[in-house]
């Protein structure tokens, strides 16, 4: 039975503990220790090595011989403001001070799984093998999930808990997404005296700006441009700026073509000047969709039905590790925990949404 008093003490123990992304650390030794005492095989990967950081998955595994494997997932870095975190619990919902993230997103879904492990090892019950996987740098492009050996587990169904929405709540779909460096490269000149023998990289990139797609492309597809730097001194023609791009889409065709006819735009507007054009901008990871009929949905749909919770099944725009796991060929899912207002030092979580939403994990698991 789930112990809700334990596991809202443990997330508050856990939002207390610093985590951006790449230093890890200290949350990735406090679940050690924990999920150790419980009695789990505890692995710590190689991934933080990969990227400059300080820290690697914690992977976790109650054993089933036989059964089948279900990996259940989220992840220990958070944004910041995320260095001294004070959790305030009053009507029922928890928040921070309003000085930092809260940082329920995600480790929301880290107490979640934590209990509902805890359920199945009390009650004694039936079950099949579980593998807890808690990535790093979740929120800087995926790449913990991108960089676990998944074939070391071979999971049959990745249950992701890492969504805003009630406990229910299922993300079904998700999109494509792209992004990258595009860089127009102009030609020096003093400002004052020869601006005629430069060339304005910004000039060059802004002609280009006005005829690519930007924002709301159609229902399926987004395009954005987030950051521009360049220049170096106010009397000097800026010979290079910088563009920060990313696109989306639940089609993977109409991303690609977005891209092809976004860089052609760049490359075009950039001879047309005399100025030259460099960009590395890739798909970075895949979208996935869940049909109606699915084995998943209908394990879902048994395990909401045994925790008396309703099923709801949505669409998202943003990208979690389930499009990592769904990438490599393992159905995954994203469920919903109830945190509100994500990234910002308002963010918010509701004590019956982490409890109903540990429930269901430990229905599913007793679904399956």
């Amino acid at each position: 039975m789930v112990d809700e008093v334990r596991v809202i003490n443990n997330f508050l123990n856990m939002v207390k503990i610093s985590s951006p992304s790449l230093n890890e650390r200290e949350m990735a030794d406090y679940l050690k220790k924990e999920l150790s005492e419980m009695g789990l095989v505890v692995i710590e990967d190689n991934a933080g090595d990969k990227y400059g950081g300080n820290a690697g998955n914690i992977i976790a595994v109650l054993p089933a011989p036989g059964k089948k494997k279900l990996l259940f997932s989220a992840h220990m870095d958070t944004v910041v403001p995320c260095e001294k975190i004070t959790p305030i619990v009053k009507d029922g919902v928890i928040s921070s001070d309003g000085t930092s993230v809260l940082g329920a997103d995600d480790k929301a879904g880290i107490a979640a799984i934590i209990e509902m492990i805890r359920d199945i090892k009390e009650t004694n019950v039936e079950h099949p093998e579980i593998i807890a996987v808690f990535s790093i740098a979740e929120e800087i492009g995926l790449l913990g999930a991108q960089s676990l050996e998944l074939d070391k587990y071979k999971p049959d169904y990745a249950f992701i808990i890492d969504s805003g929405g009630t406990p229910g709540t299922v993300v079904v779909q998700t999109p494509y997404s792209a992004k990258g460096e595009i860089k127009i490269i102009g030609k020096t000149a003093h400002a004052g005296l020869a601006p005629e023998l430069g060339i304005n990289a910004l000039t060059v990139a802004s002609h280009a700006i006005t005829k690519i797609k930007l924002g709301r492309i159609d229902s399926e597809t987004t395009s954005n441009i987030g950051i521009v730097k360049g220049g170096s001194a106010v009397n000097i023609v800026m010979p290079e700026v910088s563009i920060t791009y990313e696109a989306r889409s639940f089609s993977g065709d109409k991303l690609k073509g977005l891209l092809k006819e976004t860089m052609e735009i760049f490359e075009e507007t950039a001879k047309s000047f005399g100025a030259k054009c460099e960009h590395q901008v890739s798909i970075g990871y895949s979208g996935y969709k869940i049909e109606e009929d699915s084995e998943l949905l209908k394990i879902l749909a048994k395990a909401s039905e045994k925790a008396e919770i309703e099923l709801k099944t949505v669409s998202s725009g943003g990208g979690c590790d389930a499009n990592i796991y769904s990438g490599r060929g393992i159905p995954s899912i994203n469920l919903g925990i109830g945190m509100s207002n994500v990234h910002t030092c308002n963010e918010t979580i509701k004590i019956v949404d982490i409890v109903n939403c540990t429930k269901l994990i430990s229905a599913i698991v007793k679904s399956v």
